[in-house]
């Protein structure tokens, strides 16, 4: 049984997307490594052909980022044997609902709670005390509802909302 990459080189159409892949992740490999981490996970390369170099960018922020370095990186692509006239850099904000990071209330649990109330309990300001054991007893226990939000506040995830 031969192995797929043989099988897609023999079509000389496959063979030369593959090679332009495999020349847009050498690319790719080299930019990350030359530039700073958190630009470098939100750049992409779009096109290496006809002497420009066409990356595209995350957001808007981080185009802005990659064209005041464009003559560095230009430097350092033609250190290693790279040679481009210039580059272009393209915005392409992604959707993808799995990167968001999920903001939800903390919540408190029954050991917190009864911390908060013996507190309560200590506290000579009667006011604080008040609003510590209302606090405490906004505690759920352990049952299904452990994982759901404060009262008034919206859960976001859609996994939830199943």
């Amino acid at each position: 049984m031969r192995p797929l990459r043989n099988i897609l080189s023999a079509e000389t159409t496959l063979a030369s997307l593959l090679d332009r892949r495999a020349r847009e992740l050498a690319l790719l490999h080299l930019l990350r490594t030359t530039l700073p981490p958190a630009l470098a996970v939100q750049t992409g390369v779009v096109s290496a052909s006809q002497g420009e170099l066409v990356l595209s960018a995350a957001s808007g922020a981080a185009a802005t980022l990659l064209r005041h370095r464009g003559h560095e990186l230009v430097e350092a692509l033609s250190r290693e044997g790279w040679k481009f006239t210039g580059i272009r850099i393209r915005v392409q904000v992604r959707h993808n609902r799995a990167d968001r990071s999920k903001v939800h209330a903390k919540q408190i649990d029954e050991k917190s709670a009864a911390a908060l109330r013996a507190g309560a309990d200590r506290v000579a300001d009667p006011e604080l005390a008040a609003a510590l054991r209302r606090l405490a007893n906004t505690a759920r226990s352990g049952s299904a509802d452990e994982h759901e939000p404060f009262e008034g506040v919206e859960d976001e995830d859609p996994e939830r909302q199943k």
